[in-house]
């Protein structure tokens, strides 16, 4: 999976975002290392929902009504692929910290 991809499950985890809620997301969570810019986040997010990993849904009610704003959420099986995953990582990253300590 790339990692824009897993980035932007990993934001959808917390609940539904927008296109600039999910890029602000990621820049957070990456320390401001990963930047989705807007072609790469709606061609990720187009490929995303075409492998039914997110949906749109529509905006939370605490969010203002605004119909320029897609909101998008994890389904049931991008929530399993989003944890599926994050255990693979783990397993690489402990081998690049053995690694490391040689």
């Amino acid at each position: 999976m790339k990692h824009q991809w897993f980035l932007i499950l990993l934001s959808l985890a917390e609940g539904p975002l927008h296109g600039y809620g999910i890029q602000r997301a990621v820049l957070d969570r990456t320390g401001d290392r990963m930047r989705l810019w807007p072609a790469m986040l709606y061609r990720s997010l187009s490929t995303l929902e075409g492998e039914e990993l997110i949906e749109q849904v529509p905006a939370p009610d605490d969010q203002p009504d605004d119909e320029r704003r897609q909101y998008y959420a994890l389904t049931g099986k991008g929530r399993e692929r989003l944890v599926t995953e994050g255990e693979a990582l783990a397993v690489w990253a402990a081998d690049a910290r053995k690694a490391d300590a040689r």
